[in-house]
Parts: C-alpha cells; sequence; structure tokens
C-alpha cells in the first residue's frame, strides 16, 4: 500500500509499509524517539536494526509499520498491531508509536499517516483504532485532538516491565506459599 502525496506544506512526500530494507532508517527514527521520551538507548542502532529487520518483518510478528518519506528520506513512522476484540467481536488496531523527527513536524505528515492508517484499516475490516498520549505531552494530546474528540478513559493503564516480570513470578510464589 503506498499512498503518494505532495503539499504546498511538506513537499513531496511518500507513505507506505515499511519493508526489510528500511530496518536501518527505522532503528534512527526509534533512536530519536526514544531520546524524546528521555529514555536511554539501550543498544546500538546496528543492533536494533538487525533486531527489526529479523522481528518486524517475519510473517506472524504482529507489527506492521507505514513509513514516512520526504524527498526520498525516511522522516517519520506509525508503527501499529491489527488485533481481534474479544469482548467486541471486532478487528481492532493499536498504535504502538506515531514519530515524526523535529524537522519535519508541522507540515501535515502525522496526518497523512494517520490517514493511511485508517485507509488501511477500512480496507482489512477494522472497526476501532485505539493509542495512547502520554498526559505530559500537550502537542500530541492537540495532534490527536484533531483527529477525534478525547476520549476520558475510565481504565488505568498498567505495564510489567523488563524488571518486574520476574519480581513477578518471584512475589506470587511467596504470596501463594503462605
Amino acid at each position: 500500500m503506498t499512498i503518494e502525496k505532495s503539499s504546498d506544506l511538506a513537499g513531496d512526500y511518500e507513505i507506505r509499509l515499511a519493508d526489510k530494507e528500511d530496518a536501518g532508517e527505522i532503528s534512527r527514527l526509534l533512536q530519536e524517539l526514544l531520546t524524546f521520551y528521555g529514555m536511554p538507548l539501550k543498544y546500538q542502532r546496528s543492533f536494533m536494526s538487525h533486531v527489526i529487520e529479523n522481528e518486524v518483518f517475519q510473517e506472524n510478528s504482529g507489527l506492521k509499520i507505514f513509513i514516512a518519506l520526504e524527498n526520498s528520506k525516511p522522516v517519520a513512522f506509525l508503527a501499529f498491531s491489527k488485533i481481534f476484540a474479544l469482548a467486541t467481536c471486532q478487528t481492532s488496531i493499536f498504535i504502538q508509536d506515531l514519530y515524526v523527527e523535529r524537522k519535519a513536524r508541522n507540515k501535515g505528515i502525522g496526518y497523512a499517516l494517520m490517514e493511511a492508517l485508517v485507509k488501511y484499516g477500512l480496507e482489512n475490516e477494522v472497526t476501532q483504532i485505539d493509542w495512547t498520549a502520554d498526559t505530559w505531552n500537550s502537542k500530541a494530546i492537540n495532534f490527536y485532538e484533531h483527529i477525534t474528540t478525547l476520549q476520558k478513559s475510565y481504565k488505568i493503564y498498567y505495564r510489567l516491565n523488563e524488571e518486574r516480570l520476574s519480581a513477578f513470578l518471584t512475589k506470587q510464589k511467596k504470596n501463594f506459599a503462605k
């Protein structure tokens, strides 16, 4: 799926589903994303590129990535998974990450990525698209509110991160052994 665009704001750009050959540029953009969020860069770009190439682009990885190229150079990506929502018996998409590098922001590329995702969803019988935004990221919230009204959630988002995965099992064994 390729969507070619031309805009007065963004110049010439193209949005398409990424493939193995994009792994290096995706890892570069991903490192920028991690830096933006103040997260440590645990791996070198070459390692990230190798892992992305060999894991993301496997037939059953569950992850797809739209990549945006401005003047043939990757400047943004949108990573998502198509899932089946058991409770509603419908197919939905969850956006994992949407990142536009700083110099390409405010040119309509983020919106074009969302547009490509919506078109992909409609073509694949998706009935819902979900995503999260950090409460401190007012620019992202403003961007998303221009796409749809802000959904107030009555759910709390939880995560077992790397450090807590083993701790969970250890804690559970101790609690249930009593």
